[in-house]
């Protein structure tokens, strides 16, 4: 019983740290933002690409 309360916690931990750790971002914005978010748009085409979604967040990260 003990070993299954250990496992619980343990993974109710690490599910929280993921879930801050994703969240986590410079304020005034509280997270990174995502692929339907005009300000990722870069080039200004209309479409948020994965590489402009990289460099918008690593931007605001300030990194």
């Amino acid at each position: 019983m003990k070993r299954y309360l250990l496992s619980g916690a343990t993974l109710a931990l690490s599910t929280l740290m993921l879930a801050s750790a994703a969240m986590a971002g410079p304020l005034p914005r509280t997270g990174q933002t995502h692929l339907n978010d005009p300000a990722a748009d870069l080039n200004g085409d209309g479409e948020v690409t994965l590489t402009e979604l990289i460099i918008y967040n690593r931007e605001q990260r300030g990194s």
